[in-house]
C-alpha cells in the first residue's frame, strides 16, 4: 500500500495503517481485534443492511483543528457502527469500553425479544454467532415477559433450504445476497415493524441456483439445510477441505463427514476463484459419496448379473483379455479423475499397453490438438483467469448458458458489471434456454439471439462495423494481415447480416462498439463447442479478438470437472501430456466406439465417464458396447455404462483419497483424504499400476504424492505445480511455450449453412 492511498489511526492503543475507504471493523482485523456483528459482510453491500444489528459500535474519537490553531482530540457524542464508518487519518477507536459492552448486551437483549430460544434443537447450535455472543455480552436474563411471536416452523424454501421465521434477527444477509451476487432476488422483505418478516415474492419457491449460499450468510438458525437438518452437531463432525467436482469451475469446499458418511458440504474461501460461494449443485450434490449404491467390490458379468469377485480374480480376468485383445483395445473418459489418476491412465495405455487410442471428449467435435483454434491460441482453452474476468471494460458472451455452465464464472461476470462498470455482450441461437431468469440477458447491454447455424456470419457482421467506423487501430490492420480476410468482410455489412442471422442493425452496431476494446475476454460455451463446424466459429471469434487487441483473451472454457487436466495431461489420441506430439496417432473417442461397434476393437476401458449418459450420440455408445468382446469400467455406483460392462471396478470418490484437480482456468489445487468407505475401493491410479505389475512392468508409486512429483518435473506447464507450490488456493500452470496464442487473423468463409476454413 502507498503513502497516498492509506492512513493511520489507532484501534485499541495500537497504531494501524490502513486503506483509505477502509470500513473500521476491517481495519480492526489487520491486528486481530474481532468486533462483534451480524448483518455486516465484507462482499455484502451496505444498502438495505449495513448497520441493521447495531452489534458492532464502537467509540471514536478524531483529530479537530481548534480556534487558536493546535489539534486536539474530539470524541463522538454516540458511540459509532464500525461495518459503516471509514477510516481517517489520526482516528483513534475502542472496541471493549464498559459502555459499549453495556450497549451490546441491550441490542442483544432486544434481538432476543422474539427469538424462541430453541438452541437444544436448533440446527445452528455451536456455529451460531447470536449464541456465541449471547454468551460473552448478553443478559443472563431476560425483562421481556409478553407474549413471543410465532410462526409455522420449519417452512420449505425451496428443495434445498428451510426457513424458520421464528429465529431470523432481519440481518438482510440473505436478501442482499439474492440482490448484489446471485441477481435472481428472490428473497426480501415484507411488511414493516413488528410485522416484518423475509419471503420470496407470492410465497413462492426459492429457485436459486445459488439458494445454498444463504444457509452459511445467516448468522442465526433461521435459514437451514434440508438435507443437514437433524444429522448432526458440529462438534461431532470432522471437517477436510477438498474440491468440487461438480463442474470445470473447481470451487474450493469444506466436507464435514462423521462415521465414515458424509453430512454436510460448506465453501471454502478463495478469492482467486469462488471468492466464498457455492451453486447448489455443488453444495447439493455430492450426496453419492455415501449412497446406499456404492459399489465397494470388482464386480464381474455372469450371464445377465453381475457378481462380486476378489481384485485378484478381476485383474486375471482384464489381464488375460488385455493380451486376447492384441493391441485392440480404446480408453475412454477421465475428465472426472483426478490428475494423477490420468497421468496414470495414459501411462498405463502408452507405455504398458502400447497404444494411443485414448480420448475424454464427448462432444461430436474431435479436431487436431496441434493444428486449427486450440493451437492457435494457446494450449489453455482458458486464457484468463477467473479474477482477470473483474478488469474487463467488455466481456462477450458467446453461445453459451453461462449460469449453467460455468456457474461461478457466471457470478464473477455478474459481479464485475455490477460493481466496476463492465460491459456485458451476449450472444446465443434464439432455441436456447437463455432466456429463463438468471442469465445472462438480464444484465446484458446488448443480449443477441442469432438463427442458429449464422455465428460465423454474425462474427464477420461484427468485424464489417469495427473496419467500416474505424474502430480498429491502423498498426493492427497493418500487423494482423487483415488484407487477406478485407473481402470477405466487406460482404457482410450490417444489413447482410441482419438478413442472415435474424438480428437488428441497432444491435450489431452496439455490439461492435462495445466490442472494439483492448480490456474485452471472450467467454465461449456449449453452442460453440458443440458446433458441428465448431473450427470455423473459433477461428472467427480468433480474428475478432485479434483485432481488437485481445489476442490472449479468448476462453474455450471446459464444463467437466477435470477436463481441462485431461487435455494437459494427455488424454487425448494426438497429443501426450503437455502437449507433446505423439509419433502415432490413436483414434478418438467416435472413432473407438465405430470401431468396438464394428467389432474391430475388442476391449473398452472407461475411466472416469459414462458415455452412455455423455456421449452426444447414445446409439452408438449403445452399439460398441454391445458389439465389443469386452468392456471395463470403473464406477462408484451402478450407472448407465457400467450396467453394459464385463468388470466393474470400484473407485474413490474426492473424499476417499488425496490428489489433485486442474480447474477451468488451469489452476491446479490439491484436495484432501477425509475418510475411507471401504479398503477394497481403490483409487484409480492404483488400479492402472496393479495390471502394469501383473504384467511386467514395475510403476514404482506408494502414493499420490509420487505422481504429482513426476507430474512437476515431466509436464510441460506442470513444473510449478508440485505439492509444495500448491498450498491452499492453487497455482495456475502456466502455457507451454510452443502453444501461445498470435496476432493473425486467418480466412474463414462462411457459405449459407455450410462452413468451411481455408
Amino acid at each position: 500500500m502507498s503513502e497516498t492511498s492509506t492512513v493511520k489511526l489507532k484501534i485499541d492503543g495500537h497504531e494501524v495503517v490502513a486503506p483509505v475507504g477502509e470500513k473500521v471493523i476491517e481495519a480492526a482485523k489487520r491486528i486481530g481485534v474481532d468486533v462483534p456483528f451480524f448483518c455486516y459482510h465484507p462482499r455484502l453491500s451496505m444498502e438495505d443492511g449495513g448497520a441493521n444489528c447495531r452489534m458492532c459500535l464502537v467509540e471514536v474519537a478524531s483529530p479537530r483543528k481548534n480556534p487558536d490553531g493546535s489539534v486536539s482530540m474530539a470524541k463522538f457524542p454516540k458511540p459509532q457502527t464500525a461495518c459503516s464508518l471509514p477510516v481517517s487519518e489520526g482516528m483513534e477507536i475502542w472496541t471493549e469500553t464498559e459502555s459499549l459492552i453495556k450497549d451490546r448486551r441491550g441490542i442483544l437483549e432486544f434481538l432476543l425479544i422474539n427469538h424462541p430460544l430453541d438452541c437444544p434443537i436448533c440446527d445452528r447450535g455451536g456455529e451460531c454467532p447470536l449464541q456465541n455472543n449471547t454468551i460473552h455480552y448478553g443478559p443472563p436474563t431476560t425483562r421481556f415477559i409478553e407474549e413471543k411471536r410465532h410462526f409455522p416452523k420449519a417452512y420449505p424454501l425451496s428443495n434445498h433450504v428451510v426457513f424458520d421465521r421464528e429465529r431470523c434477527i432481519h440481518c438482510a444477509r440473505c436478501t442482499r445476497f439474492t440482490t448484489d451476487i446471485s441477481g435472481d432476488s428472490q428473497l426480501n422483505f415484507l411488511y414493516r415493524g413488528a410485522d416484518m418478516e423475509v419471503s420470496t415474492f407470492d410465497e413462492s419457491d426459492f429457485s436459486s441456483r445459488f439458494s445454498g449460499n444463504v444457509i452459511e450468510l445467516c448468522p442465526v438458525g433461521a435459514l437451514l439445510s434440508r438435507n443437514y437438518r437433524f444429522k448432526a452437531r458440529p462438534w461431532d463432525l470432522m471437517t477436510q477441505k477438498s474440491i468440487c467436482t461438480q463442474c470445470s469451475n473447481g470451487c474450493n469446499i469444506k466436507v464435514d463427514y462423521r462415521v465414515g458418511n458424509l453430512q454436510r458440504v460448506n465453501a471454502r474461501e478463495n478469492d482467486a476463484v469462488n471468492e466464498e460461494w457455492t451453486c447448489d449443485a455443488g453444495k447439493f450434490g455430492m450426496d453419492y459419496v455415501s449412497s446406499d449404491d456404492r459399489i465397494t467390490k470388482p464386480l464381474i458379468r455372469k450371464g445377465n448379473t453381475f457378481v462380486e469377485s476378489t481384485w485378484d480374480e478381476a485383474n486375471a480376468l482384464i489381464s488375460a483379455k488385455i493380451a486376447e485383445a492384441g493391441g485392440k483395445i480404446g480408453g475412454i473418459g477421465g475428465s472426472r479423475s483426478s490428475n494423477e489418476d490420468l497421468f496414470m491412465f495414459q501411462k498405463f495405455f502408452r507405455e504398458v499397453l502400447g497404444v494411443n487410442n485414448i480420448d475424454h471428449r464427448m462432444g461430436p467435435y474431435f479436431g487436431s490438438t496441434h493444428n486449427g483454434p486450440l493451437a492457435r491460441f494457446g494450449g489453455a482453452r482458458m486464457n484468463n483467469s477467473i479474477a482477470d474476468l473483474e478488469t474487463m471494460k467488455t466481456i462477450f458472451v458467446f453461445g453459451s448458458n453461462l449460469v449453467d455452465e460455468q456457474p461461478i464464472l457466471f457470478l464473477r461476470v455478474r459481479k464485475t458489471w455490477r460493481n466496476n462498470g463492465c460491459s456485458i455482450v451476449e450472444a446465443v441461437p434464439s432455441d436456447t434456454a437463455a432466456d429463463q431468469p438468471n442469465h445472462v440477458k438480464e444484465f446484458a447491454s446488448v443480449s443477441m439471439r442469432y438463427a442458429p447455424g449464422t455465428e460465423v456470419a454474425l462474427i464477420l457482421g461484427l468485424i464489417n462495423v469495427m473496419n467500416a467506423e474505424k474502430l480498429i487501430g491502423t498498426d493492427v490492420l497493418a500487423s494482423s494481415n487483415f488484407a487477406s480476410i478485407e473481402a470477405e468482410v466487406k460482404n457482410w455489412t450490417p444489413e447482410a447480416t441482419v438478413h442472415e442471422t435474424g438480428l437488428t442493425v441497432d444491435a450489431i452496431h452496439r455490439a461492435a462498439r462495445l466490442l472494439a476494446t483492448e480490456k474485452c475476454a471472450v467467454i465461449v460455451g456449449n453452442e460453440v463447442t458443440n458446433h458441428p463446424q465448431m473450427e470455423a466459429v473459433l477461428n472467427a471469434l480468433g480474428n475478432l479478438v485479434v483485432l481488437t487487441g485481445n489476442s490472449d483473451n479468448l476462453s474455450v472454457p471446459v464444463t467437466t470437472n477435470n477436463g481441462q487436466g485431461a487435455i494437459d495431461l494427455g488424454i487425448l489420441p494426438d497429443a501426450g501430456p503437455g502437449y507433446i506430439k505423439l509419433e502415432a496417432n490413436g483414434l478418438n473417442t467416435g472413432e473407438m466406439l465405430s470401431a468396438a461397434a464394428s467389432g474391430a476393437l475388442k476391449m473398452l476401458w472407461v475411466v472416469g465417464a459414462d458415455p452412455v449418459a455423455e456421449f452426444h450420440d447414445t446409439v452408438l455408445v449403445e452399439n460398441a458396447f454391445e458389439n465389443c468382446e469386452f468392456a471395463v469400467v470403473h464406477a462408484w455406483n451402478m450407472n448407465k455404462t457400467a450396467q453394459m460392462a464385463n468388470v466393474i471396478l470400484p473407485v474413490n470418490t474426492v473424499v476417499e483419497k488425496d490428489g489433485t484437480f486442474t480447474n477451468v482456468e488451469g489452476r491446479v489445487q490439491r484436495f484432501y483424504k477425509a475418510f475411507e468407505i471401504s479398503p477394497e475401493i481403490h483409487a484409480e491410479w492404483v488400479i492402472f499400476q496393479e495390471l502394469a505389475s501383473r504384467m511386467g512392468v514395475h510403476m514404482p508409486y506408494f502414493s499420490s504424492r509420487d505422481i504429482i512429483a513426476e507430474i512437476a518435473s515431466n509436464v510441460p506447464g506442470y513444473e510449478n505445480c508440485g505439492l509444495n507450490d500448491l498450498g491452499d488456493t492453487g497455482v495456475r500452470r502456466t502455457v507451454p511455450a510452443y502453444a501461445v496464442a498470435n496476432d493473425k487473423v486467418v480466412v474463414v468463409e462462411y457459405k449459407g449453412s455450410e462452413l468451411a476454413v481455408k
